[in-house]
């Protein structure tokens, strides 16, 4: 057995595990392997008996501080990358990306538990061309559906106009026609009277 063999089951043979004949008879000739099983069994022996050390609260806000300083150099680069950097920053941070998939997971067990589509997704579906045709589709699909309803809803507001202009004239013309009429019956009283006063 060679060196780097007895390398490879050095930490067998540490954790208690079974050793050939092979193994031992190196262990026995070979005095730097020797030396290396002594030097691994009492680091072993070492870490069994030191104590769990606690963390300090301070390290996880402290690593969180370099972590996001980084970024913040990061976003202080010059040209397209810390134009790029500092557009996509809000988008980006730990926060808002765990927000938006607990709301994916969310919405996908929702649509599951209401009885969604059951098919599933195959790797055609994810193909770029068809899904940049898909939402070609479905964006110029959107666009005209919007321009219908718009054109519908100035349609229905000139005919509305259109309406309201011809029974304010009606109602114009049926104010004037009343007041014709009246009119017309001050004056029969007027003619009668004077045909009277000629008699």
């Amino acid at each position: 057995m060679g060196c780097e063999e007895f390398e490879i089951q050095l930490a067998d043979y540490i954790d208690g595990g079974t050793a050939s004949a092979e193994f031992l008879s190196h262990l026995e000739s070979c005095a730097a392997c020797a030396s290396l099983t002594e030097d691994a069994q009492s680091a072993v022996a070492f870490m069994e008996i030191a104590a769990d050390v606690e963390p300090p609260p301070a390290l996880v806000g402290k690593i969180l501080h370099a972590t996001n300083s980084g970024w913040e150099f990061k976003l202080r680069a010059k040209g397209i990358r810390g134009w790029i950097n500092r557009l996509f920053a809000p988008v980006l941070k730990p926060r808002f990306v765990m927000g938006a998939m607990l709301t994916m997971m969310s919405i996908t067990m929702l649509s599951r538990c209401a009885g969604g589509p059951k098919n599933t997704l195959t790797a055609a579906d994810l193909d770029p061309v068809r899904l940049w045709s898909s939402l070609d589709y479905k964006t110029n699909r959107l666009w005209d559906q919007t321009m219908k309803s718009y054109e519908s809803m100035r349609l229905v507001y000139e005919i509305r106009t259109q309406l309201n202009e011809w029974k304010q004239q009606q109602s114009d013309a049926d104010d004037a026609a009343a007041d014709a009429r009246a009119n017309s019956r001050k004056l029969e009283p007027a003619k009668v009277e004077d045909k009277q006063e000629k008699k």
